[in-house]
Order: structure tokens, then sequence, then C-alpha cells
């Protein structure tokens, strides 16, 4: 009999070779919940832009009627990011419970469906990414994104996933953490620079927004977005926060792998 942390490893493994099972049907619910839309997914785009726009005009005017579209490609850059660091961690309670008609039925990895959870973010970050820029070009905010937003998105969509681990397990388990998740991600995205920068905070209070490693995340993905390279440190923090994040999933999917599906 394997060890539980070597069947844990297994069960990433299947779920890697099965990418393209995955992948496929990844592509197929995204474009089912958009059927007989003109639109498609690019409706999630224009609901980003224009709570973007109206974040920005709330800015503008705490910042002393500062001019708008200087703060808009931030904005937009910065609630584009949340939808990888923030948005999946509230729809990551759901992984399980949403299809467990198909793990009652078929035999498949629980990792299968983690990394169906990181495609559908993925497809619907790129659908975003496409408008967002689209829309810069015709302000002339339009910066070239920088090389580091290939191995960044890389890396939150590996975030995405031991997220989906740590969050799911628990939730289909204790339901009550699902409607718990909402409320966390909600005060997360107020206390996290998403729509607006830690530059703009007091020196005092900016101690401890660095110390937010959500924020480091989010700034990971914006300033390659906005055609800058990253800090370091916002390497360092999401680097380190990948580590914890890989040792707690690894032990949740080696100690509760066999019981997620006799708790749906």
């Amino acid at each position: 009999m394997p060890s539980p942390l070597m069947a844990a490893l297994k069960d990433v493994g299947d779920g890697i070779r099965l990418a393209p099972l995955w992948w496929r049907l990844g592509l197929d619910q995204t474009a089912s919940r958009f059927q007989r839309s003109i639109l498609g997914p690019f409706w999630m785009a224009c609901n980003l832009l224009v709570v973007a726009f109206a974040l920005a005009v709330v800015v503008s005017m705490l910042m002393g009627g500062a001019d708008i579209m200087k703060n808009y490609p931030q904005v937009v850059a910065g609630l584009l990011a949340w939808s990888l660091v923030g948005t999946t961690m509230a729809e990551a309670q759901a992984i399980f419970l949403y299809n467990a008609g198909l793990m009652q039925s078929q035999r498949l990895p629980l990792t299968f469906y983690v990394f169906l959870h990181a495609q559908k973010a993925a497809t619907n970050f790129l659908f975003q990414a496409i408008a967002f820029w689209v829309v810069m070009l015709i302000i002339g905010r339009f910066s070239v994104p920088h090389w580091t937003l290939i191995p960044a998105l890389a890396l939150m969509l590996l975030i995405v996933c031991l997220q989906g681990f740590i969050i799911a397990i628990p939730s289909t388990r204790f339901r009550d953490v699902a409607y718990m998740m909402s409320y966390v991600v909600q005060l997360l995205f107020y206390v996290t620079p998403v729509f607006w920068v830690t530059a703009n905070v007091g020196a005092k209070a900016r101690k401890y927004v660095e110390l937010n490693p959500f924020g480091h995340q989010v700034e990971l993905l914006r300033a390659p977005l906005t055609g800058h390279a990253p800090a370091a440190i916002d390497w360092i923090w999401t680097l380190g926060t990948t580590g914890v994040l890989a040792i707690i999933a690894l032990v949740l999917l080696a100690m509760f792998r066999k019981r997620v599906v006799f708790w749906l």
C-alpha cells in the first residue's frame, strides 16, 4: 500500500496527464456559460471595465480631483490581477461541489477538478486582458506588457491550484466555509491595494500594507500588465507564499483525498 504522501503525489501526476481532458472540458464549460450570447466571455471584461471606471472616479475624487485617465489603467490592471488573486478564492469553495455528479460517476483524481478550475480562471483572465489592452489603445494609455507577465501568470496559476485544494477540501466537509469565504474575500479586496496603490498610503500604514501577501500577488501581475517589471520584493513574497501553500495543500490532499467524494 502506498503511503498517503505518495498517493497524493500520484494524484497530482495523474491530473497532469489528464491535461487534454480538463483543458477541453474547461473550454466547453466556459462556452456553454455564455451560450447564445453575442459578446460571450467578453461580458466579464465589460463588467471589469465599468467597475474599474467607477472606482477610478472615486479614487480621483479622494485624491483631490486627480486625472481619471491617469488612475484608470492602474485600477483596471489591479482588478484584472484580482480576478486571479481573489476571485478564484471565492470560487474555489465550489470546486468539488460543482462537479459532484462527475465525481460520483467517474473515478478521476482530485487534481483534475482543481486544474479544471485553474484553466477556466486562465481563460477568463485572457479575455479580460485582451479587452484591457484594446481599451488602453483606444484611450491612448497602452503600454507594451513586460515579459515578466508570462512567469508571473504561471506562478499565479500555481497558487490558484494550491489555494483550490486548501479552500475546496474543508468547504466540502463544512458547508459554512463557503459562506465565510465570500466575506473574507470581500474584506481582503478592500485592504489589498487593488484599486489603490501602496505609494498613496502614509508611511506608517504602508508598513502594514506591505505585509499583505495578496498585495504582492496583485502587483506581480499589475506591473507587467502596465509595462513595468515587478519589484524583487513582490517575487520574494509570492514565491514564499507559494512554498507555504504547497506544503498545506499537499498535507490536506494526503490526509483527505479518499474522503472528499463521501462528503458530497
